[in-house]
């Protein structure tokens, strides 16, 4: 459960940026170019502002996490943690067998893409 948050716009602004940059993790990457769409560039930006260690992302994400009484390295570590293998939540208590089956198989894409961060090919 998260911990109660001040009830400011200013606080529902933060945490509406940090959780889009969360819900960008996971949507599917399309290649267009379209301003609905999520691309992997998008994506990969969400994934290293919400997991760097150290850096611009880093530092932006702790600031705004500072902003509502969170620890932006508590979070970072909790997300690496996920992406390493432990349990992401459904996205409802209530979820259908259907959601859930979506949010499965967004985690596995999900970590397929951190793994391919953390650990790129060279060029040959």
């Amino acid at each position: 459960m998260l911990p109660d948050l001040p009830r400011t716009p200013e606080a529902a602004l933060v945490t509406a940026i940090l959780m889009q940059a969360y819900r960008d993790m996971f949507v599917t990457v399309r290649t267009e170019s379209n301003a609905s769409f999520t691309t992997q560039s998008d994506q990969d930006q969400a994934i290293t502002f919400l997991t760097d260690r150290a850096g611009a992302y880093a530092q932006h994400r702790n600031a705004l996490c500072a902003l509502i009484g969170w620890d932006g390295d508590v979070l970072a570590a909790r997300i690496r943690a996920m992406m390493d293998g432990d349990d992401f939540a459904p996205p409802t208590p209530d979820a259908t067998p259907a959601t859930v089956e979506r949010h499965a198989a967004a985690v596995e894409r999900l970590r397929e893409r951190w793994h391919a961060l953390k650990h790129p090919r060279r060029a040959a």
